[in-house]
């Protein structure tokens, strides 16, 4: 009978996950950098799985994950890799984003759920009506972010009505206030010193780091089958804190056999670079 017991007592442990989720900062106890738009890359914007930040998705090459992921999550296209192995970054570990071989991306939208992520809500519109959902994202790709009559309903759906809605005329644009970026909507007849939050940052940050010289880094030197990441500068710094490393391009990896063939596994990746590709014979 004590034995029974002890068994059961040991049970939940067995089948706890092997990885614990991670507990992300309250939103409230931390601060997030600006974002900067317009976005490099596909221009898409993440919250991060935390719930908190928003930022550029990060793309190819770039640092992603990290303690309450302020380095930033992949655009779509990417996983946030370990930057040695072959399997996803274990957080609060630094990854790189990349393709990982055997990942396929959703390419319907309503499959595009991401557990890690939080609920956001949002409709896209299909064949003149919209499609309101919530699902769990960081990278919010709806059309709107709440049903609008002028663009979901079919009434509304006829360009020769056009001229009954008057859209009147805004602009854009960024000033520098107490050396702060101030971005904001306006009249047409409004002047910006800067057209987007990027170049207006861009002449803040050239002016802070002006005297600023950076440690000399030796350039870094990869195997064929790897990538040096890309170095990482958080906002508000002049210098990288993370360097480049070198890291898997899985991309570069061939693993197939000619038609009527069969492949037979001689050495499996660890992924690590110079290591990054399966080694295998094809037989017939």
């Amino acid at each position: 009978m004590t034995l029974v017991w002890f068994l059961l007592f040991l049970f939940p442990y067995f089948f706890q996950p092997a990885q614990s989720a991670y507990n992300c900062t309250a939103c409230e106890n931390r601060k997030c950098p600006p974002l900067i738009t317009p976005c490099s890359g596909s221009g898409r914007i993440a919250i991060d799985p935390c719930g908190c930040c928003r930022h550029c998705t990060r793309q190819q090459g770039d640092i992603c994950g990290g303690p309450d992921w302020e380095y930033g999550y992949c655009d779509t296209y990417y996983s946030c890799a370990a930057i040695n192995g072959t399997g996803s970054v274990e957080f609060p570990n630094i990854g790189v984003c990349k393709d990982m071989p055997g990942t396929i991306r959703p390419s319907y939208y309503a499959e595009d759920d991401d557990e890690n992520c939080p609920e956001q809500s949002g409709c896209y519109r299909v064949m003149g009506t919209c499609d309101c959902i919530t699902k769990r994202t960081c990278i919010a790709d709806f059309s709107m972010s709440h049903y609008m009559p002028l663009y979901c309903d079919p009434q509304f759906d006829d360009p020769y009505n056009e001229h009954l809605f008057h859209f009147p005329c805004s602009s854009y644009g960024c000033d520098i206030v107490d050396n702060q970026c101030i971005c904001e909507k306006s009249t047409c007849d409004r002047t910006f010193q800067f057209k987007d939050e990027q170049s207006c940052y861009k002449v803040i940050r050239d002016r802070q780091c002006a005297n600023v010289t950076c440690p000399e880094v030796k350039p870094l030197k990869c195997p064929r089958d790897s990538l040096a990441s890309n170095p990482y500068t958080p906002y508000g710094e002049c210098c990288p804190t993370i360097h480049s490393v070198c890291t898997c391009n899985f991309k570069l990896c061939n693993s197939s056999c000619p038609r009527g063939k069969r492949k037979v596994m001689a050495w499996k990746s660890d992924g690590v670079a110079g290591r990054c590709c399966d080694k295998f014979l094809c037989l017939l």
